[in-house]
């Protein structure tokens, strides 16, 4: 044998043996990890229903986990708003909607999403304002819901009282009496440690029949102001409601007010469609439904302010952005909107969905005659905000210290040192 052919056999053998060893080290290795997405949401009574959703999403796409983290409502924004500031955020936000997503976007915290997420481009117009940035117009968020608002109703306290759904608004007056006679709270409301929102949301479920569909679009541009005669008339319409609202409604917060409607205390309650999933959680055996807020005229076309609830945006430090991209792409999917719709009972920020729930498909019917909800769509983009005005005001108007015109005047010097109506 030559020196040669002796030299590439020992080559050959050092090679072999190395590529065994080396095969060896390579099978002890253990797996990869999974890539874990920080997920941070202010939906605590959504918790369980979204761990269902994700766990399937987890189950189709392994080498991903979903870590959502839950913080209360009054507590989340700070709490997210601090974490942004020191770098220390999660890799997707859950996000408010129109003026209050814009601090977000102007700070640079949030990536834009038009690119890497195509899916947002099956979604409407009404979902995606509230994710869009105002100056550049680029999309922050992937939208979940465009929730609308009406009168919670429970069907059983109707039938047992002979109460039909009210044609007209005096129908419904005579609703109210008829429920009060017989020692049951006509409406549940309350505004008390910091639930005024849920005041405002009552003049959003009755405004809408008495301004109008067309109102929003004059306000937007300038035609109208909210000392307008008719804006003013759905402020006096809502405090004329305090008769049937619960006695020291004042003293009521939006918890104990649920409990009063969940609880078959109350037989109405004003609120946006995120109730659904909540109340059938809280009580399964619950009969209810959903109307639009009636108008003066029975034959009138009853309207219902909608609105964009929010979005979940990618946190521009996240060091997890490609896993986190591929979560909020799920999210943007008719999978996860017909699960959403499932799950929660939400109108989903997609219409490609089989409805199920009897109670959803009333809500989705009264989208069909919708119009903003005028207070957080238009003039929650700097501050004074309309609704920080309506809420610090508005138990002062029911109780009668302060005339509706009072109000509407009020807000209007609020927005008027930024407003600025489209030409």
């Amino acid at each position: 044998m030559s020196m040669l052919s002796l030299h590439r056999r020992t080559a050959l053998g050092l090679i072999g043996g190395l590529a065994a060893a080396c095969a060896g080290v390579f099978t002890a290795l253990p797996a990869r990890a999974d890539s874990t997405v920080t997920l941070w949401s202010w939906r605590t009574e959504d918790q369980a229903a979204m761990r269902r959703i994700f766990d399937a999403f987890e189950a189709k796409n392994p080498g991903i986990k979903v870590d959502i983290q839950f913080t209360p409502d009054a507590d989340y924004q700070n709490r997210l708003s601090t974490a942004l500031r020191g770098g220390r955020g999660p890799d997707i936000a859950q996000l408010k909607a129109y003026g209050e997503l814009q601090p977000f976007v102007d700070a640079g915290y949030l990536d834009a999403l038009d690119d890497s997420v195509p899916e947002l481009k099956n979604m409407a117009d009404a979902a995606l304002g509230g994710a869009r940035g105002r100056t550049d117009g680029k999309l922050y968020g992937v939208p979940y819901s465009v929730p609308m608002m009406g009168v919670f109703y429970n069907q059983d306290i109707f039938a047992a009282q002979g109460i039909e759904i009210p044609k007209t608004y005096k129908d419904f007056v005579a609703a109210c009496e008829k429920l009060k006679a017989a020692g049951i709270t006509p409406v549940a409301t309350g505004g008390a440690n910091g639930s005024a929102w849920e005041l405002e949301i009552g003049v959003g479920v009755i405004g809408p029949t008495v301004y109008g569909p067309g109102f929003y679009d004059e306000m937007m541009t300038g035609k109208a102001t909210f000392e307008d005669p008719r804006y003013v008339a759905a402020l006096k319409r809502f405090a004329d409601l305090k008769p049937y609202f619960p006695d020291g409604f004042a003293g009521i917060d939006y918890t104990t007010a649920t409990q009063q409607f969940i609880g078959g205390k109350a037989a109405m309650f004003l609120g946006g469609s995120f109730e659904n999933g909540s109340f059938k959680a809280q009580n399964p055996k619950l009969k209810f439904s959903i109307f639009p807020f009636p108008a003066d005229d029975a034959g009138a076309k009853l309207y219902t302010s909608a609105f964009s609830d929010g979005s979940y945006g990618l946190v521009s430090e996240s060091q997890n952005k490609e896993a986190a991209t591929k979560v909020l792409g799920f999210m943007a999917s008719a999978e996860f909107a017909q699960m959403f719709a499932d799950e929660l009972g939400w109108p989903p920020a997609r219409t490609d969905v089989t409805v199920k729930d009897p109670v959803l498909a009333e809500m989705m019917a009264m989208s069909k005659n919708s119009t903003p909800y005028l207070t957080l769509v238009g003039f929650r983009w700097q501050s004074p905000t309309a609704s920080s005005v309506l809420q610090s005001e508005i138990i002062d108007m029911v109780e009668g210290n302060i005339a509706p015109e009072k109000l509407a005047a009020d807000m209007q010097a609020a927005v008027a040192t930024w407003f600025k109506p489209k030409q």
